[in-house]
């Protein structure tokens, strides 16, 4: 797939490292997708978007890349997939710092479960997020190996870094998924953002998690 124009750039994906059998496990995944892709010397290529995917497509395509850590969002029908970038990896990776580095000197517990995919119950919607850490609830999950929907709460806390323009919107998502805080940096800055009754994410000055600091404090970190 030749990817020479920026109209064709910014409608594909490519992952780079992707094992073999984790290649052959995807594209069977989505094999009734038909999708047009190129797979050389570890690094695919394909669409970055997929339409008419079912519940029953994204519990394979899950099962697929189990193994991949792969950026996605998926609402019931559309599947997108990110490819990694530097500043956006590196913005996670500075808030998630102070994240952990609040709740040491609070002595508060907490358990990050990374870009764990958080999803329904039915498969019916899902997404990777950039961090997600319980909190309130980390008595609830201590000891545990695996994220369950079926039983377990979800995360307290989700970090979102959105220096790009995602076709599917992921707040809604995360709002159906339950999750009741989300900080989200823009490329500008950090929101604190709460999930409000009407089901929409409202911004707040100070976070829910830690209600001793404010959005101010960590912008100026940031």
């Amino acid at each position: 797939m030749p990817a020479t124009s920026n109209s064709l750039v910014r409608e594909t994906v490519v992952l780079p490292d992707v094992p073999r059998r984790t290649y052959a496990a995807l594209i069977e995944a989505l094999g009734a997708h038909r999708l047009r892709h190129t797979y050389a010397h570890g690094d695919l290529e394909l669409w970055r978007l997929v339409n008419s995917v079912s519940p029953d497509d994204y519990r394979r395509f899950l099962e697929a890349t189990a193994e991949y850590a792969l950026r996605h969002s998926f609402d019931g029908w559309t599947l997108e997939m990110m490819s990694p970038r530097k500043d956006h990896d590196w913005v996670k990776c500075f808030i998630g710092r102070i994240i952990e580095a609040v709740a040491f000197d609070r002595d508060i517990e907490i358990q990050c479960i990374g870009s764990t995919t958080l999803r329904g119950v039915d498969f019916a919607q899902g997404l990777q997020p950039d961090e997600a850490y319980y909190i309130a609830n980390e008595p609830r999950v201590r000891g545990k190996d695996e994220y369950e929907p079926e039983v377990d709460p979800p995360p307290d806390l989700v970090l979102e870094v959105d220096v790009t323009n995602s076709s599917i919107p992921r707040l809604p998502l995360l709002a159906r998924l339950g999750v009741p805080e989300v900080w989200r940096h823009d490329g500008s800055g950090v929101r604190f953002l709460r999930l409000a009754e009407s089901g929409d994410y409202q911004p707040i000055d100070r976070s829910m998690a830690f209600p001793f600091l404010s959005v101010e404090a960590v912008n100026r970190c940031v």
